[in-house]
Order: structure tokens, then sequence, then C-alpha cells
């Protein structure tokens, strides 16, 4: 999953590659049937976070007992708002923020004899809140192209907050809260007119690579797996990151 952001780069690239290395050439500025370069642009989006596994991590009770453990963790609506101010020729700053729903996470337990067993529990309420550069690829000219898209690739450093929700019957202040995890965004957008000037629409494919707080999930997840099988426990991760992948459009309003 982490490569498909900068795969789906290189297929909104294919087009303007080619016709330039056809017709000669890039242009400096996108001529008047493109979309026109902004001074900046401001683009409310709706969209969905992509459901995605945990990869499997390991459970060792006071017992001697070990389990292997993994999570689909569900995915969720999604809304927010990014801005994008020039700051010269094809290269923007960027900012934004986001917010998804929560969704049920799927728990799969392997115990020792291979039996599994399966339980839901809810996920998190997640935030997304990033800053940094925004490249426009080149248009070429002449466009050949049927449609006139402009393509536009953002890398920027962000955060992602995830608030746990509480669960029934366990009062533990360890198991409830939010945790801060630093992230890489890593974004492509469409954005295209729709024949009124200073409006457009924007479709994007963003992925948060995810450096999870390790040390915090492991007290949450201890307290809260302790409260299932009765004892305490501890936790070994084979990883400690992710990829969350949000998919979103908007109407971009530039100037």
């Amino acid at each position: 999953m982490r490569f498909g952001v900068l795969a789906l780069a290189g297929l909104l690239a294919l087009p303007a590659s080619a016709a330039a290395q056809n017709d000669g050439g890039f242009a400096s500025e996108a001529p008047a049937e493109l979309v026109p370069y902004t001074r900046f642009a401001v683009t409310p989006w709706i969209g969905f976070r992509v459901p995605y596994a945990s990869g499997n991590y390991f459970v060792f009770t006071e017992g001697g007992t070990q389990y292997q453990l993994d999570e689909d963790r569900g995915g969720g609506a999604a809304i927010g708002l990014d801005a994008a101010y020039r700051i010269t020729g094809p290269l923007n700053v960027v900012a934004g923020v986001g917010y998804s729903g929560a969704d049920q996470n799927e728990l799969n337990i392997l115990d020792e004899n291979g039996n599994i067993e399966r339980f839901s529990s809810g996920g998190p309420e997640v935030w997304f809140v990033k800053a940094g550069l925004q490249y426009r690829l080149p248009d070429p000219v002449p466009d050949n192209r049927r449609f006139h898209p402009a393509a536009y690739i953002t890398v920027a450093p962000a955060m992602v907050f995830m608030d746990w929700p509480n669960y029934e019957g366990i009062d533990n202040d360890d198991v409830i809260g939010s945790t801060r995890n630093f992230a890489v965004n890593i974004g492509v957008d469409a954005v295209t007119n729709i024949g009124s000037r200073g409006l457009a629409l924007a479709f994007s494919v963003e992925d948060y690579f995810t450096f999870l707080d390790e040390d915090r999930i492991r007290v949450r997840d201890e307290a809260l797996l302790g409260e299932f099988f009765e004892e305490p426990v501890v936790i070994s991760y084979d990883e400690n990151t992710s990829n969350i992948l949000v998919l979103r459009a908007g109407l971009s309003w530039r100037h």
C-alpha cells in the first residue's frame, strides 16, 4: 500500500510526459485553457479512510500461554480542509486538517493449538494534521489530452491523533484516551476546472505513513488484553508503523 501513491503519481505524470516528448517541451506556465496557476487555494473535502491490517503481534500471559493476534482495523467517512499558497513557479506550501469517524475493529486471536477466535471492538476516531510542500507537475504544451487536469504531489510532515472509545465493563484510564503519532503524508491531487473561473474539482489520494507511539499503545493494549485474559500480559509487536490511506474529493476555491 505504501507504494500505491507513488505509482499513481507516475500514472498522472505519463500523459504530460508523453505529450511533451511528442510536441516539444514544457511551458513555464499553464496555457489559459488549463487549470491556471493561483496564488492560493482553499479546498474543503469529503472522503473515506481505507481499512487496513495491523500485522501480527504476540501476547504472553503471566501463566506462560502465548497467543498470536492481528487486527483488521476499520475505515470510516472523513471530512477536512486543505489550503495551499504558491511560493514560486510550481512550488506551494500546503497545510491541512482532517477528521474520520470511528468504526469497528476485528481482532483475531490464534492460540497455541491453532484455534482462532474473532472479536469486534470499537476503533478510534482519527484526526489528521499536516503542513509541508506541494509541487505541480508540468503541463504539456501544446496539450493534446482530451481532459486537462493539473497534477500535484504533496510531501508533508504530519500528526495522526487517535481518540479511543470507552468500553463497557472496563474502568481503566490506560484503555481510553488518545495517542499522538508522527507521520509523513504523501499525496497525489488531480484538479480540473468546472467552467467557473476560480472554482475547480479536486480528487486526491493520500497516504499517512504513520510511526505509531508504541509505548503508549503497548500500555493500552496490555491493560485491555489483561482484562480480556483475566491475568497480566506482555505484548511484543512485529511492526510499529502503519499506512493510513485516505481517498477524497472536494471543491477547490482558487485565486
